[in-house]
């Protein structure tokens, strides 16, 4: 037996080791499950006091609107009032009149009533009815609370990145402003550099930002230009020769052709058809590590933005905001892409 002991203590380590480490996963798996947590409560705090905060300074507004609207017919109607209260003065005063002079001789009987009737044809023909005053207030309705709902998911959305196109990566034909803002294509060839992350053959490019994590949201000006594609592609993603673009291949687009044509580059061979309303000229892209999703939006109102198409992707790795202003096809597909820069920004 005891022989068997040294065995006995070697059994008893293992398991020991074994269950400490067990006990170490656990642990750690412990601290996971409440950092998840943490990080969530801190994500619903701080999206429901964004919401709280836009929902403050919308009551402020409207309350201010109410205001407005009452002090103005309130004062219109003390004003209309004032009036009616002088006329109705007059009226006992010459009501009194009548009074005085109904004992009177012929004469004096009739050089006043003469006065009075004079004087109230007056007092009548300058005070009309009172019209309806109809105070202009927004209506709380279901469409009123959708419109605000609408206004709160922009405002939720993260603030717009002051983007830069790279000109290291851009095709040869590609002009780019001297602000960084704005793309065209030419018909001449730029001098360029021999760049691995320039684009070979595609009138394609991206930014100089490029992203890990969190959210992000910018917004680019298509304007009337009749051809083009953005999005985000991967860091990895294939720049030289035919582009693939699909996700399978780290290409999440969407794009236009002949001006009403809208499609997300999917997975199938053919782009997936979108129905699009109208023609918009200012495209919103939000990207969000998190939720896994890049999300295209009409963003031609800021209050009423119009979700055009969503990939949802398992993100890992380097995204880089992607744009293709297509060839200029004679000067037909000449309009630039331009990055929008809201008003009052610095460069």
């Amino acid at each position: 037996m005891k022989r068997e002991l040294p065995q006995q203590q070697v059994l008893l380590q293992e398991a020991l080791l074994r269950k400490e480490k067990t006990v170490a996963v656990l642990d750690r798996q412990v601290a996971e499950v409440q950092d998840t947590v943490a990080r969530f409560k801190k994500s619903v705090k701080e999206q429901l006091n964004i919401m709280r905060s836009y929902l403050n300074i919308m009551e402020t507004s409207l309350s201010q609107e109410a205001d407005n609207a009452e002090h103005n017919a309130s004062a219109a109607l003390l004003g209309e009032r004032k009036s009616m209260a002088h006329y109705v003065e007059q009226l006992k005063q010459m009501e009194g009149v009548l009074k005085d002079v109904e004992g009177q001789e012929q004469t004096e009987f009739l050089r006043k009533f003469s006065v009075v009737t004079s004087r109230l044809g007056k007092i009548l023909s300058e005070s009309p009815l009172p019209g309806r005053l109809d105070i202009q207030l927004p209506i709380i309705s279901d469409e009123f609370k959708f419109q605000v709902w609408r206004k709160m998911f922009r405002a939720l959305m993260p603030a717009l990145e002051n983007l830069t196109f790279d000109p290291n990566t851009s095709q040869q034909n590609l002009v780019i402003s001297s602000n960084g803002k704005s793309v065209e294509c030419s018909d001449h060839k730029q001098p360029v550099s021999d760049d691995p992350a320039r684009f070979e053959k595609g009138n394609c490019l991206v930014t100089k930002e490029s992203f890990t994590e969190g959210e992000h949201y910018w917004e680019v000006i298509v304007e009337d230009k009749p051809r083009w594609a953005l999005g985000v592609i991967s860091e990895t993603a294939n720049r030289k020769g035919k582009l693939h673009a699909n996700p399978t291949n780290g290409f999440w687009i969407v794009g236009c052709k002949e001006g009403k044509v809208y499609e997300a580059h999917v997975e199938q061979k053919e782009p997936r058809l979108l129905r699009v309303d109208g023609r918009p000229e200012k495209i919103g892209v939000y990207l969000s590590f998190s939720d896994g999703v890049v999300s295209f939006f009409d963003a031609d109102d800021e209050d009423n933005v119009k979700l055009l198409y969503t990939f949802h992707e398992r993100f890992s790795g380097r995204l880089y905001p992607f744009f293709d202003v297509c060839w200029h096809d004679k000067g037909k597909n000449a309009q630039p892409l331009k990055i929008f820069v809201p008003p009052n920004t610095q460069l």
